[in-house]
């Protein structure tokens, strides 16, 4: 369904079977601030060690679109440009990376309203052994060109926008006639209408340089021998127990590069995996804090601050669907909006999320603090005289949809009461993933269901095309309420184009009131993620999008 939805669902199981063990034993909510650094000072060396329960299902930044593999490509690849390594808001600020200098209208980078793009690239930049040769602009040309030809690429939708990209997928052109390399060091790239969020979607891994030769060499092996020109360089993958990186000797910026080596070990049960990093054996858990674990780990004041938690930039919703009877009716839409009661789902998942009344969650800009960005507050009278008004005085009979992995169950059932109360009746039905994923895409299918959305970078067009808009809604299976609206529509484009960034998140702020006036889901919550490591690691914490930023970790205590 989506990258984040779907890459991370074990480590969310983990998370939210833990909360309900928290509950369950009355303990406190968890904070909502990543843990400080280590003491000390970082020392260079050392192999870090984290712990995954699973494997990544393969290591090509072309095709890879879920959590724990973005992580693990995030230590050996590279492109245009990166995002700050911190947690919270200061981790979406986006930097340049293998190129110079982040594309603004000032720099020249960004010409013709947000059409073309320049990036200037570093130079004498090399991919890691054995390739050993200097990165150029044809390399960026190739990698992209490879990933948009591939059947198997998941993402290719956020570069259809570029010139020539769709006749080239389509066989009819031998290259993608927007992506232009006009010298060594430079890459143009063309779009068919302006996007100012195009750099965002330059930013994600499917657009990491990759080396020809080295594709050549391993064909469908390279997810398993993967090369790039990160801080560190892949030395092996042993399927079922682990991958080691080491520090790559090509890598650009070495002095902030502090550990040796970094061990992905695969197949631990997290409580084993806790019990390792107690005794030293393990210094992160990937899979984050198991449940029979959490509560004794936060009582203790000496592991309690080795414990990092932080929202992440995603939100889970209730859709309704505005192509079924009777959700095709504004009203009774705002109804269940204000029946909702958020509150007490947050002490469903005993604090494992914050409450979410709009549709940007915290960290995204355009997110409003406040009254402003309190859409239909929880009023069981209010959401009463709204049904009255769509004509149901006495409520009516319906069904919500859900699939089967926790917490959605249980939130659903939440839901379930709070509808009780205004005179909904509403039967559950629970599905497998799998088939609910591919249910909820088909109209007039499911009246209301729950849904979630993972950022895929910090930008709210991400979280409003996918999700509100007229191609989503027709085309990419992403919109379950089947809603879009000419107005949004228009502003939309405008804010796509408009080259003033305080003034684009302006109009997507008025985006958001304009969908939220028509009411076609019910933000519920904004879920946290969390993880833990041992007192010797410095410079902890978990960043927005990655979750895990491994390259910015290091020791304070020689290994």
């Amino acid at each position: 369904m989506h990258r984040r939805t779907m890459g991370l669902t074990a480590a969310l199981l983990a998370v939210i079977v833990t909360v309900f063990a928290l509950g369950a034993c009355g303990g406190g909510s968890p904070s909502p601030s990543s843990s400080p650094a280590a003491g000390g000072s970082p020392v260079m060396g050392g192999t870090l060690v984290a712990t995954y329960q699973g494997e990544p299902q393969g290591l090509d930044p072309a095709i890879d679109w879920e959590g724990q593999g973005w992580s693990i490509e995030h230590t050996m690849f590279n492109t245009f440009l990166k995002y700050a390594s911190a947690p919270g808001t200061a981790g979406t600020q986006m930097l340049p990376d293998l190129a110079t200098e982040v594309p603004t209208q000032e720099n020249g980078g960004i010409a013709d309203g947000g059409k073309t793009y320049t990036f200037k690239l570093r130079q004498g930049v090399k991919f890691a052994p054995p390739v050993d040769r200097e990165v150029t602009a044809a390399d960026f040309k190739y990698s992209f060109e490879r990933m948009m030809a591939d059947p198997k690429a998941p993402a290719t939708g956020f570069y259809t926008g570029v010139v020539g990209a769709t006749a080239f997928m389509a066989g009819k052109a031998s290259g993608i006639k927007g992506f232009a390399t006009p010298d060594k060091y430079t890459v143009v790239i063309r779009l068919e209408k302006p996007d100012m969020a195009f750099m965002g979607a330059v930013t994600m891994s499917f657009t990491d340089v990759v080396a020809k030769e080295w594709v050549e060499k391993w064909g469908r092996q390279i997810n398993r021998h993967p090369l790039g020109t990160g801080p560190f360089m892949f030395d092996h993958w042993t399927a079922g127990r682990e991958i080691l990186v080491k520090r790559n000797p090509n890598y650009y910026a070495p002095d902030t590069v502090y550990l040796d080596a970094i061990r992905f070990e695969f197949s631990l049960n997290p409580s084993t995996a806790v019990l390792k990093l107690q005794r030293g054996d393990v210094n992160v858990l990937g899979d984050y804090i198991p449940p029979a674990e959490y509560v004794r780990v936060k009582a203790d004041p000496r592991t309690a601050k080795l414990v990092a938690e932080e929202p992440v930039i995603a939100i889970s919703y209730l859709f309704l669907n505005v192509t079924v009877k009777p959700f095709d009716n504004p009203k009774v839409r705002q109804a269940i909006s204000m029946a909702v009661d958020r509150e007490r789902i947050v002490k469903l998942l005993s604090g494992a999320a914050d409450p979410l009344t709009q549709l940007y969650p915290a960290g995204l800009a355009g997110h409003q603090d406040g009254a402003a960005g309190e859409f239909y507050p929880y009023d069981v009278g209010g959401a009463k005289a709204l049904l009255a008004e769509a004509g149901f005085p006495s409520g009516f009979k319906t069904t919500l949809y859900s699939h089967n992995v926790d917490p959605w169950p249980k939130v659903l059932q939440s839901i379930q009461e709070d509808l009780k109360q205004i005179g909904i009746q509403a039967d559950l039905k629970v599905l497998g993933r799998a088939t609910y994923w591919t249910l909820i895409g088909k109209p007039g299918e499911c009246g209301a269901g729950l849904q979630d959305w993972w950022v895929d970078f910090p930008d709210p067009s991400d979280f409003i095309i996918p999700l509100w808009t007229k191609s989503s809604a027709i085309e990419e299976g992403t919109n379950p309420s089947f809603f879009w609206d000419p107005q949004v529509e228009t502003l939309l484009a405008e804010a796509q184009a408009n080259t003033d960034p305080a003034a684009r998140i302006d109009q997507f702020v008025q985006i958001q009131k304009d969908i939220m006036a028509q009411a076609p889901g019910v933000p519920l919550y904004q879920p946290k993620v969390n993880s833990m490591h041992t007192a010797d690691v410095g410079g902890f914490f978990l960043h927005p999008v990655w979750i895990f930023d491994y390259p910015a970790y290091n020791f304070t205590e020689a290994q």
